[in-house]
């Protein structure tokens, strides 16, 4: 499990610490931050840790090192008396015969050092050196003390605090059993098997003696071996029916960090019960059950599923019908469920959105649709929707929150919007009224997808926009690390909409003044909105996209479209590779500093010096040409060289008022040919 050093000054270290059962989300930070507290603290102590190894399975943390048997060399300076105090008649003063008792040297042995102005005496104290043996325990039980907690319970007669009560714990350095004590537990030199198959004790005698416990309990310590064991095995049951296992990493980890002996087995119901839509039937499996389904070659449901039990036992058919029982139970349900609600088109549960509460401080669902209504009525002609499509949008506005009161929402809430595209299709409704109903809740993290249809983007974009907006105006924005309300989510979901797609064919800021207007928000709330969905989407694009937060900014915070980035940033990355980059930079850079925070007047004055004209006219001849950015970058090199010229010709801050207030304002209008595509202030030259 760990890969020995061979030089003579490592020891072998590993500590377990045995739980009860942790929950499978947790269980990788966890012991991961143990494995890097142990590093932290014996560093602390000088201890040189290498090739660190954090495992874990739900009833134990077990990390594995090698450590340096003693702790490093460590001379310290220790700073005495001043030396006018040290001495007297060149005779050592009590001061300094006190000093010199303290650390344990004569008089003679003192050197003088300086600290400002002031000279002490000092000594040079090589600090002892302790073995590996003496530092372990306490390292240990203060790293486990410090793990970062999701969630805490306090258990026995002491003030411990842990994720899970304590049930044994074990500490090794090679081969001798380290005493320790972890959460009030003793540490012994034993561990025990899985729960199942060997609940009792196992004996150990040495590190390598617990790797053959644990096989002897049948416990499988890597999660790696665990998964691939599980994905093996399930793969293989799958096509013993002619079907397959679509890969599911969240729901193969999860599994994963359930079991300490993956035992995987073929399961079965009956074939009545795909009846019911795909995505209920694989719900009931995947969410409640933890069960993988089998789908045949052609992406159809077949009526099989695996699970996954703990342990070997002898009783798998048990298991298994055991299994097949509680599945029935959830699909009997679930097909109950489907059928009552087929008997109710979405627009019969409309009138009780009316009476369920979105946000106490944002009123029920009805209030929320009818905001997204007035919405869209005042940015219906900006969207590429035709009079059927906007007819067809009002019906989705509508209806797209109606599946919340339709009773398979209710069992499974993580349908939403799935099970209103269902039924929507069900009873007739138009094909984009369906799939934006559908699309709603994309994208829900940060790897799904935006909605595909022109319908379920502006969807989304009109949800989200009310959600924020109204969430900014009543003091919902986030705070460090909480957003109870999910502003963040949604600010991400709007940048990435209008960063993705041509949606929306104007600057960004125009869709929030405009609805902002709509919803009586203040332009504070306006302003902090954008600011949030702007830093969301400038944070996704470093994140996901590599692109640094301050060139994104660059880009963004231009008044352009938003989806006409990408095409801005490859024009970008082009031109400072070009041999002339420098001199527009630099004559931009010069404008900048010279002009500060200068605007552009509404009425330009006449200029007076052939130079100013010749500006005057570069800086037309750049924004006539805005709409190329090949175009735009022949102009402005040429503007850049009439502003050197200008810059070298005359004084900008001239004496006279007039003269510097016209210069300031011929310059503050170059500066905006400047920014047409991207804020060069953002750009380092």
């Amino acid at each position: 499990m760990i890969d020995y050093d061979i030089s003579p000054d490592m020891r072998q270290v590993l500590v377990e610490v045995g739980v009860e059962e942790i929950p499978s989300q947790y269980l990788r930070d966890l012991v991961t931050n143990f494995g890097n507290l142990i590093v932290e603290e014996l560093g602390a102590q000088r201890i040189v840790v290498r090739n660190v190894k954090a495992l874990a399975t739900p009833r134990r943390l077990v990390v594995m090192a090698q450590a340096r048997k003693e702790q490093d060399p460590l001379r310290e300076r220790i700073r005495g008396p001043l030396l006018a105090s040290a001495y007297k008649d060149n005779m050592p003063t009590p001061a300094l015969l006190g000093f010199c008792r303290r650390v344990g040297v004569s008089p003679g042995e003192v050197e003088t050092m300086t600290e400002g102005d002031k000279v002490y005496v000092c000594v040079d104290i090589d600090q002892p050196i302790r073995p590996l043996e003496d530092l372990l325990a306490p390292a240990v039980e203060k790293a486990f003390s410090r793990i970062p907690l999701p969630r805490s319970m306090r258990w026995g007669s002491d003030d411990y605090r842990f994720i899970r009560p304590v049930r044994w714990c074990s500490l090794w350095i090679d081969d001798t059993f380290v005493p320790v004590t972890i959460a009030g537990v003793i540490g012994e030199p034993k561990t025990y098997g899985n729960r199942t198959d060997h609940p009792g004790a196992l004996a150990i005698h040495s590190i390598a003696s617990y790797e053959q416990a644990l096989a002897r309990g049948l416990v499988m310590l890597d999660p790696d071996r665990r998964k691939q064991v599980i994905e093996n095995e399930a793969n293989d049951l799958a096509d013993s029916v002619r079907g397959q296992i679509d890969r599911d990493e969240d729901l193969l980890e999860e599994v994963t960090e359930l079991v300490e002996w993956p035992t995987p087995f073929l399961g079965h119901f009956d074939e009545a019960f795909l009846e019911v839509p795909a995505p209920i039937v694989v719900t009931s499996m995947r969410v409640h059950q933890r069960y993988f389904p089998v789908w045949s070659e052609q992406g159809t449901l077949l009526p099989y599923f695996v699970g996954v039990r703990n342990g070997i036992g002898n009783d798998l058919d048990s298991v298994r019908h055991g299994n097949e029982k509680v599945l029935r139970a959830r699909l009997s349900d679930a097909l109950y469920f489907y059928q009552a609600d087929l008997h109710h088109p979405l627009s019969e549960h409309r009138p009780q959105l009316d009476r369920v509460i979105f946000h106490a401080k944002l009123g029920t669902y009805g209030d929320k649709i009818q905001r997204v209504h007035a919405l869209f009525e005042a940015t219906r002609d900006r969207w590429p929707l035709n009079n059927t499509q906007q007819e067809h949008f009002k019906t989705v506005i509508e209806l797209y929150k109606a599946d919340l009161l339709t009773q398979v929402v209710q069992e499974f809430p993580e349908l939403q919007g799935i099970m209103g595209e269902i039924y929507a299709r069900h009873e007739g409704l138009a094909d984009d009224v369906a799939t934006a109903i559908g699309e709603q809740y994309h994208p829900g993290f940060q790897g799904d997808h935006i909605p595909q249809s022109p319908m379920g983007q502006i969807l989304v974009l009109l949800d989200r926009l009310d959600t924020v907006l109204e969430g900014a105006a009543h003091g919902l924005k986030p705070t460090g690390s909480e957003d109870p309300f999910g502003l963040r989510r949604a600010a991400l979901a709007i940048g990435r909409i209008l960063a993705e797609s041509a949606i929306w064919q104007y600057p960004a800021y125009e869709l929030f003044a405009l609805a902002g207007q709509v919803l009586a928000v203040d332009k504070t709330a306006v302003d902090e909105s954008y600011d949030l969905v702007m830093a969301r989407l400038e944070h996704y694009l470093d994140e996901v996209h590599h692109i640094p937060e301050q060139r994104a900014h660059a880009i963004l915070s231009v008044s352009l479209p938003w989806y006409t980035y990408q095409a801005r940033l490859d024009f970008l990355t082009k031109i400072i590779h070009d041999s002339n980059w420098e001199t527009v930079a630099l004559a931009f850079k010069r404008i900048d500093r010279v002009i500060k925070d200068a605007h552009v007047p509404e009425m330009m004055p006449e200029w007076e010096l052939p130079i100013e004209q010749t500006v005057w006219e570069a800086t037309q001849n750049v924004l006539n040409h805005g709409g190329s950015m090949d175009e735009w970058w022949i102009a402005i090199q040429a503007l850049s060289n009439a502003v050197d010229a200008l810059f070298n010709a005359v004084l900008i801050n001239d004496p006279d008022p007039a003269v510097r207030m016209r210069r300031a304002s011929l310059l503050a209008y170059a500066r905006e040919a400047y920014n047409r595509f991207f804020d060069l202030r953002q750009i380092s030259v």
